[in-house]
């Protein structure tokens, strides 16, 4: 689900002056003068950078006085030229112009009954989606993993479903928050999952908005946060497609010094936008709005969050989790508990199968060990067969030692006069040492 507005603070809908226009334009051919015309006293009047919509407005002129647009007969092919036109001028996630000649009619309507068409629905749609949130569980090592998509901006319907999510972490020595594929939402959701995780009233992210010259301050509030302390470390990932809401989360986390990021460069949008009709059935999404932070004196905008561990998405969690356990290992205080998360630890290097000559290594360790495993190979792979009649795939770690389950490790030890045992790693920190009889 792609969100493209931080969030709708005040109703931005502008109709035209002529609205019969926009109705009667649905047939006629569309006039690009009037309606460049228009989007440039739009941009004037909303866009939250006065010196930069003059800069769009007089790119767009440019263009249309070389005939860029002469041809262009379909109003939905014109509005993306258009818009790609805005972005070569401008660059700017939040802006977009789309043909939606309907839009209009829906407006007034919404204005005259004074409030959101179908709110319940909107609700319940909310629910069946689980307000975006989709897996929330305990990885190896006790470190808490949730996962949502969305900042959903009905807060008091969705507290039980936060309040689920993130008490079911609330024992563990770390969180990991992913927001790879979380496209923004809700400042409000935003304060209000920031909450859990500060012991004390903390600012976050302002918005200021152009047109009133008002800032809007927003705090984590202990006190909205259901009771729970959130005080471990916690960890964001992030990917080009953390957007908006999103990134107004990562970046207070990241500048107050709450969590570390770890992941890509994110998408850069920062605007609260909102829907402005220009007329022949034509809306734009203009950002009215911006987000500022008391501290850095800026925003995200354009630039995207800079994660403090960078690396490719799909090896933000491997990164983060490891980056957790160390955190454990470092303040481990006990030789057992160092022994418990160095199983962790390793069991994070495990790999597939590969065609390289290790495989032809596994020959040396067939066998029977202690009268109670016996290890086989089947298609270049290590299989460890145990006194219950259970057969195990050993997934290579590194070297000669293996993950066997979710709580065993098994490595090979060679003599220096060539004789083999097993060693086998419990979860717990036990281990137990096989010589190879046959």
């Amino acid at each position: 689900m792609k969100i493209v507005s931080l969030c709708l603070l005040v109703s931005v809908t502008i109709l035209p002056d002529a609205f019969a226009q926009s109705a009667q334009g649905k047939s006629k051919p569309v006039s690009v003068k009037i309606l460049i015309d228009s989007l440039d006293k739009a941009l004037d009047r909303v866009y939250i950078f006065p010196d930069k919509s003059q800069v769009m407005a007089s790119y767009l002129k440019a263009q249309l006085k070389k005939g860029v647009y002469k041809n262009i007969a379909d109003p939905k092919l014109l509005a993306d030229k258009i818009g790609s036109d805005l972005q070569t001028a401008h660059k700017d996630g939040h802006l977009r112009i789309h043909y939606d000649p309907e839009f209009s009619a829906r407006a007034a309507t919404q204005q005259k009954n004074s409030g959101p068409p179908d709110l319940a629905g909107a609700i319940r749609n909310a629910k069946e989606e689980n307000f975006s949130f989709r897996k929330v569980e305990i990885l190896d090592g006790n470190i808490g993993y949730v996962l949502f998509q969305g900042f959903n901006g009905f807060i008091e319907e969705a507290k039980p479903t936060l309040t689920a999510a993130f008490r079911f972490v609330a024992n563990t020595d770390a969180v990991i928050i992913d927001l790879r594929n979380n496209g923004g939402g809700s400042p409000w959701m935003v304060k209000q999952i920031s909450s859990y995780f500060y012991k004390e009233r903390t600012r976050l992210n302002d918005i200021y908005e152009r047109r009133r010259n008002k800032t809007m301050e927003f705090w984590a509030e202990p006190e909205s946060a259901d009771t729970m302390k959130l005080s471990m470390p916690l960890y964001i990932l992030t990917s080009k497609h953390t957007f908006s809401a999103a990134e107004d989360f990562t970046y207070a986390m990241q500048v107050n010094k709450r969590a570390t990021i770890v992941g890509e460069t994110t998408g850069g949008g920062a605007h609260p936008t909102g829907p402005v009709d220009v007329g022949q059935g034509f809306v734009v999404d203009i950002p009215f709005a911006r987000s500022i932070n008391h501290i850095t004196k800026t925003d995200w905008e354009g630039t995207g969050v800079v994660p403090d561990i960078a690396v490719g998405s799909d090896e933000a969690l491997l990164k983060a989790h490891g980056l957790a356990l160390q955190a454990q290992l470092n303040a481990a205080t006990s030789e057992q508990k160092k022994k418990q998360i160095e199983w962790s630890v390793r069991s994070l290097k495990v790999h597939e199968y590969t065609t390289t000559t290790d495989n032809a290594s596994h020959t040396s360790y067939i066998g029977e060990y202690g009268g109670k495993f016996t290890i086989t190979t089947k298609d270049a792979k290590l299989y460890l067969h145990d006194f219950n009649g259970r057969t195990f795939l050993m997934k290579p770690i590194e070297g000669s030692l293996f993950l066997v389950a979710d709580w065993l490790q098994a490595e090979f030890l060679t003599s220096a006069t060539g004789t083999v045992s097993l060693k086998l790693l419990g979860k717990p920190g036990w281990e137990d040492i096989y010589e190879r009889t046959k």
